[in-house]
Protein backbone atom coordinates (compact mmCIF):
# COMPACT_ATOMS: atom_id res chain seq x y z
CA UNK A 1 0.00 0.00 0.00
CA UNK A 2 3.04 2.28 0.16
CA UNK A 3 2.65 2.79 -3.60
CA UNK A 4 -0.57 4.69 -2.86
CA UNK A 5 1.13 7.39 -0.80
CA UNK A 6 2.43 9.50 -3.75
CA UNK A 7 -0.98 9.41 -5.46
CA UNK A 8 -2.81 10.25 -2.25
CA UNK A 9 -0.39 13.11 -1.58
CA UNK A 10 -0.89 14.45 -5.12
CA UNK A 11 -4.68 14.40 -4.76
CA UNK A 12 -4.53 16.16 -1.40
CA UNK A 13 -2.24 18.84 -2.84
CA UNK A 14 -4.51 19.41 -5.82
CA UNK A 15 -7.64 19.65 -3.70
CA UNK A 16 -5.99 21.95 -1.15
CA UNK A 17 -4.40 24.19 -3.79
CA UNK A 18 -7.56 24.57 -5.82
CA UNK A 19 -9.75 25.08 -2.74
CA UNK A 20 -7.38 27.79 -1.51
CA UNK A 21 -7.42 29.43 -4.93
CA UNK A 22 -11.21 29.38 -4.99
CA UNK A 23 -11.40 30.94 -1.54
CA UNK A 24 -9.08 33.75 -2.58
CA UNK A 25 -10.90 34.28 -5.84
CA UNK A 26 -13.76 36.67 -5.15
CA UNK A 27 -15.32 35.97 -8.54
CA UNK A 28 -16.63 32.41 -8.31
CA UNK A 29 -18.78 32.55 -11.39
CA UNK A 30 -16.86 29.64 -12.94
CA UNK A 31 -17.69 27.25 -10.09
CA UNK A 32 -20.71 24.99 -9.73
CA UNK A 33 -21.95 21.56 -8.67
CA UNK A 34 -23.36 18.86 -10.91
CA UNK A 35 -24.81 15.37 -10.74
CA UNK A 36 -24.45 12.71 -13.44
CA UNK A 37 -25.60 9.19 -14.27
CA UNK A 38 -23.50 6.97 -16.49
CA UNK A 39 -23.53 3.74 -18.42
CA UNK A 40 -20.30 1.99 -19.29
CA UNK A 41 -18.58 -0.92 -20.93
CA UNK A 42 -15.69 -2.85 -19.37
CA UNK A 43 -12.76 -4.82 -20.78
CA UNK A 44 -10.83 -6.91 -18.26
CA UNK A 45 -7.02 -7.13 -18.47
CA UNK A 46 -5.58 -9.88 -16.31
CA UNK A 47 -4.42 -13.50 -16.40
CA UNK A 48 -7.60 -15.18 -17.67
CA UNK A 49 -8.18 -14.38 -21.35
CA UNK A 50 -10.39 -11.53 -22.51
CA UNK A 51 -11.56 -10.18 -25.85
CA UNK A 52 -14.50 -8.60 -27.62
CA UNK A 53 -16.73 -11.48 -26.49
CA UNK A 54 -16.00 -10.75 -22.83
CA UNK A 55 -16.88 -7.02 -22.87
CA UNK A 56 -19.62 -6.33 -20.33
CA UNK A 57 -21.58 -3.36 -18.99
CA UNK A 58 -22.01 -1.31 -15.84
CA UNK A 59 -23.64 1.83 -14.50
CA UNK A 60 -23.05 4.48 -11.87
CA UNK A 61 -23.41 8.00 -10.59
CA UNK A 62 -21.10 10.98 -10.29
CA UNK A 63 -21.06 14.11 -8.14
CA UNK A 64 -18.87 16.99 -9.33
CA UNK A 65 -17.70 20.10 -7.51
CA UNK A 66 -16.19 22.65 -9.92
CA UNK A 67 -13.84 24.46 -7.55
CA UNK A 68 -12.08 26.71 -10.08
CA UNK A 69 -12.58 27.62 -13.71
CA UNK A 70 -10.43 24.65 -14.80
CA UNK A 71 -10.35 22.16 -11.91
CA UNK A 72 -13.03 19.97 -10.39
CA UNK A 73 -13.27 17.18 -7.84
CA UNK A 74 -15.59 14.27 -8.62
CA UNK A 75 -16.89 11.39 -6.52
CA UNK A 76 -17.96 8.32 -8.49
CA UNK A 77 -19.90 5.24 -7.37
CA UNK A 78 -20.04 2.50 -10.02
CA UNK A 79 -21.15 -1.09 -10.43
CA UNK A 80 -19.24 -2.91 -13.19
CA UNK A 81 -19.22 -6.52 -14.36
CA UNK A 82 -15.84 -7.91 -15.44
CA UNK A 83 -15.67 -11.14 -17.45
CA UNK A 84 -12.89 -13.35 -18.80
CA UNK A 85 -13.00 -16.77 -20.44
CA UNK A 86 -10.11 -18.75 -21.91
CA UNK A 87 -12.21 -20.83 -24.29
CA UNK A 88 -14.18 -17.93 -25.79
CA UNK A 89 -11.18 -15.98 -27.05
CA UNK A 90 -8.52 -18.66 -27.63
CA UNK A 91 -7.90 -21.35 -30.23
CA UNK A 92 -6.33 -24.70 -29.41
CA UNK A 93 -4.84 -24.86 -32.93
CA UNK A 94 -3.13 -21.49 -32.64
CA UNK A 95 0.25 -21.59 -30.90
CA UNK A 96 -0.16 -18.14 -29.30
CA UNK A 97 -3.37 -19.10 -27.49
CA UNK A 98 -3.33 -22.90 -27.17
CA UNK A 99 -2.00 -22.73 -23.58
CA UNK A 100 -4.96 -20.57 -22.55
CA UNK A 101 -7.37 -22.96 -24.26
CA UNK A 102 -5.86 -25.89 -22.40
CA UNK A 103 -6.07 -24.01 -19.07
CA UNK A 104 -9.85 -23.54 -19.55
CA UNK A 105 -10.47 -21.03 -16.77
CA UNK A 106 -13.17 -18.37 -16.69
CA UNK A 107 -14.53 -15.82 -14.26
CA UNK A 108 -16.98 -13.03 -13.67
CA UNK A 109 -16.47 -10.32 -11.08
CA UNK A 110 -19.14 -7.79 -10.15
CA UNK A 111 -16.98 -5.00 -8.79
CA UNK A 112 -18.14 -1.86 -7.00
CA UNK A 113 -16.02 1.29 -7.29
CA UNK A 114 -15.94 4.28 -4.96
CA UNK A 115 -13.45 6.82 -6.27
CA UNK A 116 -12.39 10.44 -5.85
CA UNK A 117 -10.95 12.09 -8.96
CA UNK A 118 -9.16 15.34 -9.69
CA UNK A 119 -10.31 16.65 -13.07
CA UNK A 120 -8.70 19.26 -15.30
CA UNK A 121 -10.61 20.84 -18.19
CA UNK A 122 -8.80 21.92 -21.34
CA UNK A 123 -10.91 25.05 -21.90
CA UNK A 124 -11.59 26.85 -18.58
CA UNK A 125 -14.69 28.96 -18.16
CA UNK A 126 -14.30 32.05 -15.96
CA UNK A 127 -17.93 33.05 -16.42
CA UNK A 128 -21.21 31.47 -15.34
CA UNK A 129 -21.68 27.84 -16.36
CA UNK A 130 -24.15 28.91 -19.04
CA UNK A 131 -21.20 30.50 -20.88
CA UNK A 132 -19.13 27.31 -20.91
CA UNK A 133 -17.71 25.95 -24.16
CA UNK A 134 -19.97 23.92 -26.41
CA UNK A 135 -17.32 21.20 -26.58
CA UNK A 136 -14.62 20.64 -23.99
CA UNK A 137 -12.03 18.01 -23.12
CA UNK A 138 -10.76 16.85 -19.75
CA UNK A 139 -8.32 14.50 -18.02
CA UNK A 140 -8.68 12.85 -14.61
CA UNK A 141 -6.61 10.97 -12.06
CA UNK A 142 -7.82 9.68 -8.74
CA UNK A 143 -7.80 7.15 -5.96
CA UNK A 144 -10.51 4.71 -4.99
CA UNK A 145 -11.64 1.62 -3.12
CA UNK A 146 -12.79 -1.44 -5.05
CA UNK A 147 -14.99 -4.30 -3.84
CA UNK A 148 -14.18 -7.50 -5.73
CA UNK A 149 -15.74 -10.98 -5.79
CA UNK A 150 -14.48 -13.35 -8.53
CA UNK A 151 -16.79 -16.24 -9.38
CA UNK A 152 -16.83 -19.25 -11.70
CA UNK A 153 -19.45 -21.79 -12.78
CA UNK A 154 -19.30 -25.33 -11.48
CA UNK A 155 -20.30 -28.46 -13.40
CA UNK A 156 -23.99 -27.86 -12.59
CA UNK A 157 -23.94 -24.31 -13.95
CA UNK A 158 -24.06 -22.58 -10.56
CA UNK A 159 -21.83 -19.57 -9.89
CA UNK A 160 -19.46 -20.08 -6.97
CA UNK A 161 -17.42 -17.52 -5.04
CA UNK A 162 -13.75 -18.30 -5.60
CA UNK A 163 -12.09 -16.21 -2.89
CA UNK A 164 -13.16 -18.58 -0.10
CA UNK A 165 -12.18 -21.70 -2.06
CA UNK A 166 -8.43 -20.85 -2.18
CA UNK A 167 -7.60 -22.32 -5.58
CA UNK A 168 -3.92 -21.34 -5.22
CA UNK A 169 -3.74 -21.83 -1.43
CA UNK A 170 -3.59 -18.08 -1.09
CA UNK A 171 -5.79 -15.67 0.86
CA UNK A 172 -6.66 -12.26 -0.59
CA UNK A 173 -8.99 -9.46 0.44
CA UNK A 174 -12.38 -8.61 -1.03
CA UNK A 175 -11.25 -4.95 -1.05
CA UNK A 176 -8.40 -3.32 -2.91
CA UNK A 177 -7.31 0.18 -3.81
CA UNK A 178 -7.21 1.37 -7.40
CA UNK A 179 -5.97 4.37 -9.37
CA UNK A 180 -8.33 5.57 -12.11
CA UNK A 181 -6.98 7.61 -15.03
CA UNK A 182 -9.05 8.80 -17.96
CA UNK A 183 -9.53 11.19 -20.85
CA UNK A 184 -12.89 12.54 -21.89
CA UNK A 185 -14.92 15.15 -23.68
CA UNK A 186 -18.12 16.99 -22.86
CA UNK A 187 -20.82 18.37 -25.15
CA UNK A 188 -23.31 21.01 -23.99
CA UNK A 189 -26.77 19.97 -25.13
CA UNK A 190 -28.76 22.41 -22.97
CA UNK A 191 -28.14 25.24 -20.53
CA UNK A 192 -28.00 22.87 -17.54
CA UNK A 193 -27.22 19.60 -19.29
CA UNK A 194 -24.01 18.09 -20.71
CA UNK A 195 -23.33 14.83 -22.49
CA UNK A 196 -19.92 13.35 -21.62
CA UNK A 197 -17.79 10.57 -23.08
CA UNK A 198 -14.92 9.16 -21.05
CA UNK A 199 -12.35 6.42 -21.60
CA UNK A 200 -10.05 5.22 -18.86
CA UNK A 201 -8.11 2.48 -17.14
CA UNK A 202 -8.22 1.21 -13.56
CA UNK A 203 -4.82 0.30 -12.09
CA UNK A 204 -5.62 -2.00 -9.19
CA UNK A 205 -3.40 -3.22 -6.36
CA UNK A 206 -4.36 -6.89 -6.64
CA UNK A 207 -3.50 -9.73 -9.00
CA UNK A 208 -6.60 -11.68 -8.00
CA UNK A 209 -9.48 -9.95 -9.78
CA UNK A 210 -9.71 -13.21 -11.75
CA UNK A 211 -8.54 -15.50 -8.88
CA UNK A 212 -5.43 -16.37 -10.89
CA UNK A 213 -1.84 -15.37 -10.22
CA UNK A 214 0.81 -18.03 -9.63
CA UNK A 215 1.34 -21.75 -10.20
CA UNK A 216 -0.78 -24.87 -10.08
CA UNK A 217 -0.74 -26.21 -6.54
CA UNK A 218 -0.25 -29.88 -5.72
CA UNK A 219 -3.84 -31.11 -5.17
CA UNK A 220 -2.81 -32.83 -1.95
CA UNK A 221 -2.06 -29.38 -0.53
CA UNK A 222 -5.42 -27.84 -1.43
CA UNK A 223 -7.98 -27.44 1.31
CA UNK A 224 -11.06 -29.02 -0.24
CA UNK A 225 -12.57 -30.87 -3.16
CA UNK A 226 -13.92 -27.57 -4.46
CA UNK A 227 -10.39 -26.13 -4.46
CA UNK A 228 -9.13 -29.09 -6.47
CA UNK A 229 -11.98 -28.78 -8.95
CA UNK A 230 -11.72 -25.03 -9.57
CA UNK A 231 -7.92 -24.90 -9.45
CA UNK A 232 -7.40 -27.01 -12.57
CA UNK A 233 -10.13 -27.46 -15.18
CA UNK A 234 -7.91 -28.43 -18.09
CA UNK A 235 -9.40 -31.95 -18.41
CA UNK A 236 -13.03 -30.81 -18.41
CA UNK A 237 -14.82 -31.80 -21.64
CA UNK A 238 -16.97 -28.62 -21.55
CA UNK A 239 -16.28 -24.96 -20.99
CA UNK A 240 -18.84 -24.31 -18.26
CA UNK A 241 -18.92 -20.57 -18.95
CA UNK A 242 -20.73 -20.95 -22.27
CA UNK A 243 -21.41 -24.68 -22.61
CA UNK A 244 -19.05 -25.27 -25.55
CA UNK A 245 -17.52 -28.71 -26.01
CA UNK A 246 -13.73 -28.76 -25.83
CA UNK A 247 -11.35 -30.50 -28.22
CA UNK A 248 -9.59 -32.79 -25.76
CA UNK A 249 -8.70 -35.16 -28.60
CA UNK A 250 -6.53 -32.55 -30.31
CA UNK A 251 -4.90 -31.55 -27.01
CA UNK A 252 -3.81 -35.17 -26.46
CA UNK A 253 -3.09 -36.36 -29.99
CA UNK A 254 -2.37 -33.14 -31.88
CA UNK A 255 -0.38 -31.31 -29.21
CA UNK A 256 0.91 -34.38 -27.39
CA UNK A 257 -0.32 -33.48 -23.90
CA UNK A 258 -1.96 -36.55 -22.34
CA UNK A 259 -4.57 -36.32 -19.62
CA UNK A 260 -3.13 -37.55 -16.33
CA UNK A 261 -5.43 -39.16 -13.77
CA UNK A 262 -4.24 -39.76 -10.22
CA UNK A 263 -5.31 -42.85 -8.21
CA UNK A 264 -7.92 -40.77 -6.39
CA UNK A 265 -9.52 -39.61 -9.66
CA UNK A 266 -7.97 -36.14 -10.05
CA UNK A 267 -7.47 -35.43 -13.78
CA UNK A 268 -5.54 -32.72 -15.59
CA UNK A 269 -3.69 -32.12 -18.86
CA UNK A 270 0.01 -32.88 -18.40
CA UNK A 271 1.10 -29.32 -19.31
CA UNK A 272 -0.82 -28.02 -16.28
CA UNK A 273 0.86 -30.24 -13.70
CA UNK A 274 1.61 -28.91 -10.18
CA UNK A 275 4.34 -26.28 -10.31
CA UNK A 276 3.49 -25.17 -13.86
CA UNK A 277 2.36 -21.54 -14.42
CA UNK A 278 -1.34 -20.99 -13.83
CA UNK A 279 -1.17 -17.23 -14.29
CA UNK A 280 0.10 -16.06 -17.66
CA UNK A 281 0.69 -12.32 -17.29
CA UNK A 282 3.23 -10.30 -15.34
CA UNK A 283 1.85 -7.47 -13.21
CA UNK A 284 -1.34 -6.59 -11.39
CA UNK A 285 -4.84 -6.92 -12.83
CA UNK A 286 -6.78 -3.97 -14.20
CA UNK A 287 -9.52 -3.07 -16.63
CA UNK A 288 -10.56 -0.53 -19.22
CA UNK A 289 -13.82 1.40 -19.01
CA UNK A 290 -15.69 3.45 -21.60
CA UNK A 291 -18.45 5.68 -20.24
CA UNK A 292 -21.34 7.77 -21.51
CA UNK A 293 -22.69 10.22 -18.94
CA UNK A 294 -25.61 12.61 -18.72
CA UNK A 295 -24.75 15.55 -16.43
CA UNK A 296 -27.18 17.98 -14.83
CA UNK A 297 -25.62 21.22 -13.56
CA UNK A 298 -27.32 22.29 -10.35
CA UNK A 299 -28.54 25.89 -10.46
CA UNK A 300 -27.06 28.15 -7.81
CA UNK A 301 -27.58 31.66 -6.61
CA UNK A 302 -25.16 34.14 -8.14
Amino acid sequence: MNALKPVFFLLVCIVFQQHTFAQKNKDKRGTYHSFGVQGMGSYFFGDVSSGIKTIRSGFGTQYLNKITSAFAITVDLNYIRLVADDESVSNVRRASSSAAYIRNLHMRNDVVELGVHARYELFPCNDYFSKREKINAFATIGLGLLYTNPQARDSTGHWRNLRSIHTENHTYSKYTAYIPVSLGMSYRIANHVDLEFEFGYRFTFTDYLDDVKGQYVDPSQLQSGDARYFANRSAEPTDQFNGHSRDLNYIQNGLGYPIVTSPDGYSYVSSTAPGQPRGTRFGLDGYFVAMVRIVYIIPRRH
